[in-house]
């Protein structure tokens, strides 16, 4: 063996006394604290009256495998050289043995193996119970729901093939009607060719008189003398010259509103009770979403805001124009305010007064009256105030936008002086802000509802300003990427959002679940979704558009 080589030998653990910090002669094991002692330890731990009841055993490398360090020991936070292990019951927190004699002399404790072990059989017997009582109930659940949704669907099919025949039946009806009058229109036609062919023919005899009367005169003889040519009268056909009527179409008095009512309606029965009368629905169902648009007009503005009015009215905004307009449903300009020096509204909400709160681009939230009358109410500077809307008690919701994200948030003012009550940031359950670039914002009373831009998903705030869900739209698997506007909620606390990129609106349930993608563009026309609102009065929902490739548009559709 060569001199200089070493020999490694592997290194001893030392085990010392938990107690008196020095002592290397370890026998001895306390279960109760999980910490080894030396003799004096041992001795003097009984003494104590907090200990006395204290299991102390000879330490043995079967106990050690039992009681001793396990996967759960962590160091003391305020010892870090010892291990924690020791619950105390009554402060009801873990600690180490030398916590154990500072602060927790003559409570009641116990190892912290014992607590982990019972806390592990408690939830294992909670786990054994949710698999035992609650899945087999929510399996049951999916299966009645499948078997109904195929049952339903089955039904679906048979009456949208009724609906069809139906369909084409009717279009037979009004194709034959139609053809009818479109033969009129060529039996006109006809009558026209005849007359002109009858002309020609006669045209084609005058033009033989003519030359066989050239023929005459070139002949010179006394024949010339002899011939009398017809009158001419009697060369004009008797059909004389016909007279220019023009045809004018004239549509079945109100036929296609007949078409619309009486063509007929779809009940939905509960199967279990029989009832048709959707009075008796006390609860959102998504079989009652029926889309259909009953009016559209163009806006004289782009919409990025839109808040109805009440008898069938909403205010129009555009976040570049310092005027918005009130249009009733058909489209007429009912109303128009201005709010000088704005730099642009971006949003709005109307108090139970009827008194109107509006957010501008000039770093005000602004109080604009019945009768027309403009103040400022807030102060927003830095932040630019972008959504607003109300709570219960009428405070001031507004979403406050700034050059640096991890700033902005949600503030809630007096409604009467413009103080700020609180700040909202929209911390979820890992600490993290959900509301860093809150655009829009909706009440349902209590709950926020907020649209948050980048990263780009609706947020729901409960009072206290934690996040209870995020919505961010990946199980709708549209084939542009995700763009939030505008968002309003219904009276089931369901929300419409508008999706500016993918020209749709996302209806989405008070949990955060999606219903269904409804509005998009091949149902409507309109693109580049933006303002939105819902009146929960006559069941409509207004959608106002910003697309530059279009004029700007506002959609009112009935929904339930």
């Amino acid at each position: 063996m060569n001199d200089n080589s070493t020999t490694t030998f592997p290194t001893q653990i030392v085990v010392t006394c938990g107690f008196c910090d020095g002592t290397t002669d370890v026998k001895w094991f306390c279960k109760s604290c999980a910490a080894s002692m030396c003799n004096t330890c041992k001795t003097s731990h009984l003494k104590i009256t907090a200990f006395k009841n204290h299991v102390i055993v000879p330490r043995t490398n079967d106990v050690m495998r039992l009681y001793g360090p396990s996967k759960i020991a962590e160091q003391c936070s305020l010892h870090p050289d010892k291990e924690i292990s020791i619950y105390c019951k009554d402060c009801q927190e873990p600690c180490c043995v030398t916590c154990l004699v500072q602060k927790h002399e003559g409570h009641k404790i116990s190892s912290i193996e014992d607590v982990y072990l019972s806390a592990e059989k408690r939830l294992n017997e909670n786990a054994k119970k949710l698999e035992k009582d609650v899945m087999p109930t929510l399996d049951k659940m999916v299966n009645e729901t499948e078997k109904n949704r195929s049952e339903k669907r089955e039904k679906i099919n048979e009456v949208r093939d009724e609906i069809n025949t139906f369909r084409n039946e009717m279009k037979q009806t009004v194709d034959v009607s139609c053809d009818n009058l479109l033969k009129t229109l060529d039996q006109n036609e006809i009558e026209f060719d005849y007359l002109i062919k009858r002309i020609d023919a006669q045209k084609r005899k005058v033009r033989e008189l003519i030359k066989s009367i050239d023929e005459i005169i070139q002949k010179g003889d006394l024949s010339m003398i002899k011939y009398s040519p017809p009158s001419p009268g009697t060369l004009i056909p008797e059909v004389g010259t016909p007279k220019l009527t023009i045809p004018v179409f004239t549509p079945g008095r109100d036929i296609l509103t007949i078409i619309r009512d009486r063509i007929g309606n779809i009940e939905w029965t509960d199967k279990s009770s029989g009832q048709t009368d959707a009075s008796s629905i006390t609860k959102f169902d998504p079989s009652m979403i029926h889309i259909n648009e009953v009016g559209s007009f163009t806006s004289k503005i782009d919409v990025t805001s839109i808040t109805t009015a009440g008898n069938n009215t909403a205010w129009v905004m555009w976040d570049d124009s310092d005027t918005m307009y009130l249009y009733d449903s058909s489209g007429k300009v009912v109303r128009s305010i201005t709010v000088k020096g704005s730099k642009g509204i971006n949003d709005m909400v109307i108090r139970r007064s009827g008194e109107m709160i509006v957010t501008c681009n000039d770093r005000k939230v602004r109080r604009v009256s019945v009768s027309g009358e403009v103040s400022t109410l807030i102060y927003t500077s830095p932040y630019r105030p972008e959504g607003v809307c109300l709570t219960d008690s009428e405070d001031v919701v507004v979403c406050k936008r700034g050059q640096v994200k991890k700033n902005n948030y949600i503030a809630v003012h007096s409604p009467d002086t413009g103080i700020k009550l609180r700040e909202i940031r929209g911390i979820d359950g890992q600490g993290k802000q959900q509301t860093t670039d809150p655009y829009r914002v909706v009440s349902n009373g209590k709950d926020l509802y907020v649209v948050n831009c980048d990263p780009c998903h609706v947020v729901c705030v409960d009072e206290r300003g934690d996040v209870k869900w995020v919505y961010d739209g990946k199980e709708t698997k549209l084939s542009k990427s995700f763009d939030l506007r505008g968002i309003s909620v219904d009276k089931y606390n369901n929300l419409f959002v508008t999706d500016w990129n993918n020209d749709c609106v996302h209806y989405i349930d008070r949990d955060g679940i999606l219903i269904q993608t409804i509005l998009i563009q091949d149902q409507t026309g309109l693109s580049g979704h933006w303002g939105i609102c819902v009146d929960d009065k006559t069941g409509q929902v207004w959608v106002g558009n910003w697309d530059l490739r279009c004029l700007s548009q506002v959609v009112i559709s009935k929904y339930l």
